[in-house]
């Protein structure tokens, strides 16, 4: 199936969006004292990380990846 370069700018803009809410979640969790708060918040982030994965994975599949920004680990 071939993307067009409208569909790969949607998805490039939802890796970003959840690169941008994984980079906010880790930041936050590592402000956080409360534990509960502080779990509940890595979660929240591994979500996000999961879903630029999934993404970039499809977009592997289908050769169709081109740059996208490295995931940090």
């Amino acid at each position: 199936m071939t993307l067009s370069t409208k569909d790969l700018n949607y998805l490039k803009d939802e890796m970003s969006w959840e690169l941008l809410a994984f980079k906010k979640c880790h930041h936050y969790a590592q402000q956080c004292q409360d534990t509960q708060v502080k779990q509940m918040i890595d979660d929240i982030g591994r979500k996000h990380q999961r879903h630029y994965e999934q993404i970039l994975q499809y977009l592997n599949a289908n050769n169709t990846g081109g740059t996208q920004p490295n995931m940090p680990q």
